[in-house]
């Protein structure tokens, strides 16, 4: 190859690299607008959004969250409550028993 055949291939291979370098910066570009477009039109979605609707809602789900924490929290005591007395029961069969063996 000659200088000249060399410094064109050079000339080609630069020419191409930064043909491709401004569509990906087009591209680039346009997907950037479209992300901002999306973005403006979820604020837009969000400041017109019904949050009495909304708010209504998680005051309902926590209503039921606290109506269940209830339930819960009775059926624990109930389970204490029995524990303590299982627990009474088998101190006394044991007092009785070692008491029966002493006589």
């Amino acid at each position: 190859m000659t200088t000249d055949s060399t410094l064109l291939a050079i000339l080609f291979v630069l020419i191409l690299t930064s043909l491709l370098a401004g569509i990906a910066t087009v591209l680039l570009s346009k997907t950037i607008r479209e992300m901002r477009a999306g973005q403006q039109a979820m604020r837009r979605v969000v400041a017109n959004m019904d949050w009495t609707t909304v708010l209504s809602n998680m005051q309902s789900s926590a209503r039921e969250s606290v109506r269940l924490l209830d339930i819960i929290d009775k059926r624990l005591q109930k389970l204490e409550a029995l524990e303590k007395l299982q627990i009474s029961q088998s101190q006394f069969n044991v007092g009785r028993g070692v008491a029966s063996v002493r006589k």
